[in-house]
């Protein structure tokens, strides 16, 4: 196939499919009528002779064929990207560039809001968008140059990445101001195992901190746990009105009680190591100055100074 026969746009088109599974979704992100993705698609399935895309309850599902495409036709675009920002500056106050920020639902609840607020104070054009993912996928779009920025409890992601530590987390427990222990400003660690509990169990390592922080408590296999969630929605309204205790991040917890009066939460009745937070991206976009521009804005929101950490900085990994 002769590469100077192909319209490149057609592979604009190609990844925005691949990413909503939609036409639909597609044409909204890249500025298209249906129509046109549709014809733009017709004309892939031509040049490449094969379907690429099926459509199913799932959405339009990628075929073998797309599947081996997909990798070297968004590494191509982000090389593009990359190559045009290099020879301009990111202006923040008229650009309508796209972040695109992995993040668990803890993130986009405790520290979305107040980067968007911020952010469109300065950057009005600027769009975000989160996703949440596993950490071999967040690595995986990573190196595609599909997201910018991760932020979380990950661990380093490895060569190539850079990481920076924003701030340290804890856990507390949260519960209904009506329960037994729901006015009591501290709890006991045989209160706490004697109660039923929700295991609160989203994408990222946060769970996996919390299972090390109750294995070395010896509360391990302890807990009786009623409900095990993935998701954060619903969680205030579950706890407000069960009675069973969560153990969640601290900054969480805050959130939570902060949007309901009938919550409370106290100290964990156990050691608590406080693990990192990081925000982490690859090499490719360490100068790009977009993504530099989001990288300060995070850092600047929400990095605390730790007794640990001599001067803020960024590192290699």
């Amino acid at each position: 196939m002769n590469i100077n026969s192909i319209d490149l746009n057609l592979f604009l088109v190609f990844q925005a499919i691949y990413a909503t599974r939609s036409v639909t979704l597609a044409g909204d992100r890249l500025g298209m009528t249906q129509s046109a993705v549709s014809n733009a698609l017709k004309r892939m399935r031509e040049r490449f002779n094969d379907a690429l895309f099926v459509r199913s309850a799932d959405g339009m599902v990628p075929t073998p064929v797309a599947e081996r495409l997909i990798a070297p036709i968004e590494e191509g675009i982000a090389c593009l990207v990359q190559a045009v920002d290099q020879g301009r500056t990111f202006e923040p106050e008229t650009s309508s560039r796209i972040f695109r920020i992995a993040v668990n639902d803890i993130g986009q609840l405790v520290m979305v809001p107040e980067l968007l607020s911020v952010a469109r104070g300065i950057a009005p054009g600027v769009r975000f968008e989160t996703v949440d993912v596993s950490v071999a996928e967040a690595r995986q779009r990573m190196l595609h140059g599909q997201i910018d920025v991760a932020l979380g409890s990950w661990e380093a992601m490895g060569p190539s990445f850079y990481q920076q530590r924003l701030f340290d987390e804890t856990f507390v427990v949260l519960m209904s101001k009506a329960s037994p222990l729901g006015t009591r400003e501290r709890i006991e660690l045989d209160d706490y195992l004697a109660a039923e509990h929700i295991a609160y169990r989203p994408q990222g390592t946060t769970d996996s901190q919390l299972q090390q922080t109750l294995e070395r408590a010896g509360a391990l296999d302890r807990r009786r746990v009623v409900l095990t969630a993935a998701h954060s929605l619903g969680l205030t309204s579950i706890v407000a009105t069960s009675g069973l205790l969560l153990t969640a991040p601290a900054r969480l917890a805050k959130a939570m009680v902060a949007s309901r009066a009938d919550l409370h939460s106290v100290d964990a009745p156990f050691e608590v190591r406080p693990f990192e937070i990081r925000q982490q991206w690859h090499e490719r976009f360490h100068q790009d100055s977009g993504n530099r521009w989001l990288r300060e804005l995070i850092f600047g929101l929400f990095h605390e100074r730790s007794s640990r950490e001599p001067a803020p900085q960024a590192r290699a990994t």
